[in-house]
């Protein structure tokens, strides 16, 4: 018998946030990724559950790797959330397409073989398929035309191309999910990362510049853990690559709810730059279809409770800049 779930890239942000909930689930998985690296996982885990974990390791732009993966493993459904960030594809572009686009064919290649099916794949899409908000006159619709303005988001455009391929040609069942800025406690790495160092620069009493301004969409992570495992639940037939829009909010706005929930850091907590190359008005009308109520964190209860695991952390020395 296989294992409920294989989770690629398990030990990041989204990696932590959906194992922590299917632990509260009791649900059977199995987490891979490059080479360990635990410290996403300390700050969304305790120490006991991190030890329950069954992590393998492996470069997912290995087709090997990831064949003999699945056939060991037997998923039932596979949330594929491996990849590079915005800045390391821009700096190494070659990389980055054999990390986002290769790998991503892999897992595809490797559930289309799978005896009996894998069931859904569910991959970590992204808001950057589409370009800035100028790019559009209308409510954005899940079947667009996009122009991405970053190498990360042709990348990601090419993976919902070639998922859909997968299913006119092998009838595998897939879902992309494109949030946008999305924080909460082990947001590390990606341009939009900067929402989630100011509440923990806050909490430290440290000065922080968020890099970008202006509106954006925001997703608090638990929601988009709970997205994810819910569409590989409910999902069947076709290929959907799905928009995740989130709270849409202007970034300052953000940053004065965090200074009122810690006044202490009244004025220490700013944005520069133009704001992030993505359009934000975007339908949710696919989401809502597939997954019926979408969860929706306000950003008011979102900034609380990042502040109150953050706090956790602190309290147990884990908290740093």
């Amino acid at each position: 018998m296989g294992f409920e779930y294989l989770i690629t890239g398990g030990q990041g942000f989204f990696g932590a946030w959906i194992a922590r909930r299917l632990l509260e689930e009791e649900a059977s998985f199995v987490l891979t990724d490059l080479k360990p690296d635990d410290r996403v996982l300390r700050q969304v885990l305790g120490e006991e559950e991190i030890g329950s974990l069954n992590i393998r390791f492996g470069d997912i732009s290995s087709g090997e790797f990831v064949q003999e993966l699945v056939e060991e493993v037997q998923p039932s459904r596979i949330i594929h959330l491996a990849g590079l960030q915005v800045p390391t594809c821009k700096s190494d572009p070659v990389l980055g397409a054999k990390v986002n686009v290769t790998g991503t064919l892999n897992v595809f290649e490797a559930a289309r073989r799978q005896e009996g099916g894998a069931g859904c794949v569910v991959y970590a899409s992204s808001a950057a398929v589409a370009g800035p908000q100028e790019d559009y006159q209308h409510k954005i619709a899940d079947n667009a035309a996009h122009s991405p303005r970053t190498q990360y988001g042709v990348f990601k455009l090419c993976n919902e191309g070639n998922a859909r391929l997968y299913w006119e040609e092998h009838g595998l069942p897939s879902v992309g999910l494109r949030p946008l800025t999305v924080y909460g406690v082990g947001r590390e790495v990606g341009i939009t990362s900067g929402p989630t160092k100011a509440i923990r620069a806050a909490l430290l009493g440290e000065e922080f510049t968020v890099p970008f301004s202006g509106v954006t969409g925001f997703n608090y992570i638990q929601d988009i853990a709970d997205d994810f495992i819910c569409a590989s639940k409910r999902h069947e037939a076709g290929a959907l690559a799905l928009n995740t829009p989130g709270e849409i909010h202007d970034v300052r706005e953000f940053l004065d709810l965090v200074e009122a929930e810690i006044p202490e850091a009244a004025n220490r907590l700013h944005c520069e730059g133009g704001p992030v190359p993505v359009a934000w008005d975007c339908s949710e009308s696919g989401l809502e279809a597939l997954l019926g109520d979408v969860p929706h964190t306000s950003i008011e209860d979102g900034i609380r409770a990042t502040i109150v695991e953050f706090e956790k952390l602190k309290a147990r020395g884990l908290l740093s800049a």
